[in-house]
């Protein structure tokens, strides 16, 4: 009998490679799976804003309710929320990027979308009426996008500029400052784009109903013009220049570590059984009680005339500046230097009744407060380009002038480079033949008309 001799097997590359390729495998396809169900069940990251009510009230809708509810006071604004301003509101809303958002009295207005796309602040906003204004300079927020609709017409803004819109009887596009902002027309059935315009600073443009008529019949009207006298002449115009100028500072994080409180309508709950109220009469087996009277202590009678509350200033020490801009270290020439169009000059000061930044004294700024804040605007002429110098003083409750100082700011605008149009090829003219007149005398009469002392080519 014969015995064949066991061999040992024989393992290729392959299959040592074979389990690590299969690990491999499956960690992508986890992966993948993992990213599908997030892109599925997870919303995309929203970003809210803050609501500030100068004056008036406010009635808001949130998303995903029918019931609208008075507001008078702060609050946060999210993504689907509706807005709808009393006659008399003054309305600040404030993104977190920092774009500013003002909305005049009788206004109504959707926060269709307010997300982040990458690093870009996405604001999507329905005007259904009123008013409302735009500075995307205040902080630098030129990257963000703002995409607002009308009935008629939508507005996109993707690079720094202050522009207002209104949506009344007409629809008004304004832009005071900054770049041009693009606007879409569209059709009568709100089925396309018809035409779109470009609006420049000190422009308007007003799109009634024959404006409107004539862009359906595709004929492309002539529409802009400068900013009206009458615009420039009323109060929401000075409200927003003066907000410009000098923006209302009001507190965005109310709440626990910081967190914005959203305010929830007041609901008040029935009263319990057997609870007797202001006003009713509470009855026990059938005969009616009288509620017990209970006498209230008078309460101490208070001074007839206010004490007039004097706040303790400390001594008076002169202003110190803490940072231009957010940068706090000056040049080697003393200089902040600046390239946007805004310089925020921030410092701290004790003692002080009023603060003075170049004569004008700051209106924001309370008795005995510890900072201030000056905005030197380049669009309102408050910085030049090259060298700015800021004197900066403070004064007493009894008018005493502290000692100043001088803030030395350098605005640097960046360069951008232009690149120069081409110029167009003008087209060659038709040429356009004349007829040829032909002379029927004959011509032998022709040569007998030539003089004799001609002086003819070839002559002798």
């Amino acid at each position: 009998m014969y015995y064949r001799s066991r061999s040992s097997r024989r393992y290729s590359p392959m299959d040592y490679v074979m389990p690590f390729l299969i690990l491999i495998a499956a960690g992508v396809i986890m992966i993948l799976l993992f990213n599908l169900w997030r892109a599925v069940f997870t919303p995309a990251p929203t970003a809210d804003a803050y609501m500030h009510v100068e004056s008036g009230s406010v009635e808001m809708k949130t998303w995903g309710t029918e019931e609208y509810f008075n507001l008078s006071s702060d609050t946060v604004v999210m993504q689907g929320d509706e807005l709808k301003t009393s006659a008399d509101a003054q309305v600040i809303i404030e993104f977190l990027d920092g774009t500013i958002m003002r909305i005049d009295g009788g206004s109504s207005v959707v926060f269709d979308g307010i997300f982040e796309k990458g690093d870009i602040e996405m604001i999507e906003i329905f005007l259904e009426d009123g008013k409302v204004w735009f500075n995307k300079m205040y902080k630098d927020t030129a990257t963000s996008n703002i995409f607002v609709k009308m009935d008629n017409i939508n507005v996109t803004s993707d690079s720094g500029s202050i522009f207002e819109l209104e949506n009344d009887f007409e629809e008004v596009v304004r832009v005071m400052n900054g770049d041009q902002i693009e606007i879409e027309i569209k059709s009568m059935d709100d089925s396309k784009i018809v035409e779109t315009e470009q609006v420049g600073v000190g422009q308007e443009i007003v799109f009634n109903d024959k404006v409107l008529d004539r862009y359906w019949q595709y004929q492309s009207p002539s529409v802009l013009a400068a900013l009206s006298d009458g615009f420039k002449q009323s109060t929401w115009y000075e409200w927003n220049v003066a907000e410009d100028l000098e923006p209302t500072q009001f507190s965005k994080a109310l709440g626990g570590n910081n967190e914005f409180v959203e305010v929830e309508p007041e609901v008040f709950e029935p009263s319990e059984e057997g609870e007797v109220v202001d006003g009713e009469e509470e009855v026990v087996d059938g005969e009616v009680m009288e509620p017990e009277v209970v006498e209230e202590e008078p309460e101490a009678e208070e001074d007839e005339e206010e004490k007039e509350v004097v706040v303790e200033l400390g001594p008076l020490q002169k202003p110190v500046i803490t940072s231009v801009q957010g940068v706090s270290d000056a040049n080697a020439d003393g200089f902040y230097v600046v390239t946007g169009r805004l310089a925020t000059l921030a410092g701290t000061v004790s003692g002080a009744d009023k603060v003075v930044v170049n004569g004008y004294t700051l209106s924001k700024f309370s008795a005995g407060d510890a900072s201030w804040t000056y905005y030197a605007n380049a669009d309102f002429g408050l910085m030049v380009e090259g060298e700015n110098t800021y004197e900066v003083y403070a004064l007493g409750a009894d008018g005493t002038r502290s000692e100043s100082i001088y803030v030395k700011v350098l605005h640097q605008p960046a360069v951008v480079e232009e690149v120069p149009a081409e110029e167009p090829v003008a087209e060659p003219e038709p040429v356009v033949e004349e007829p040829v007149v032909v002379d029927e005398e004959p011509v032998a009469e022709e040569a007998d008309s030539i003089p004799e002392d001609a002086d003819l080519p070839g002559g002798v």
